[in-house]
């Protein structure tokens, strides 16, 4: 289990941290996700043999409705 940072633009309120949490934590490989209190960043504790951080961005990405983008 590793702990992946991910930069992320677009998570502007709690209803944002519930779609993204909701969209990871039901995704195999995944135990964690954690949103920094500026919602810049989420931390993703993750399984790399099962997930990668590209795989978890293009969740983050595919969210139907929001448009959050991982920061370049």
């Amino acid at each position: 289990m590793k702990d992946l940072i991910l930069q992320v633009n677009g998570i502007m309120c709690e209803k944002c941290v519930k779609k993204v949490k909701d969209a990871l934590l039901n995704k195999d490989g995944i135990k964690e996700v954690g949103v920094s209190d500026d919602y810049k960043t989420v931390t993703v504790l993750a399984d790399e043999n099962k997930i990668n951080a590209l795989q978890i961005g293009s969740i983050i990405e595919k969210i139907e409705g929001k448009s959050f983008k991982l920061a370049k």
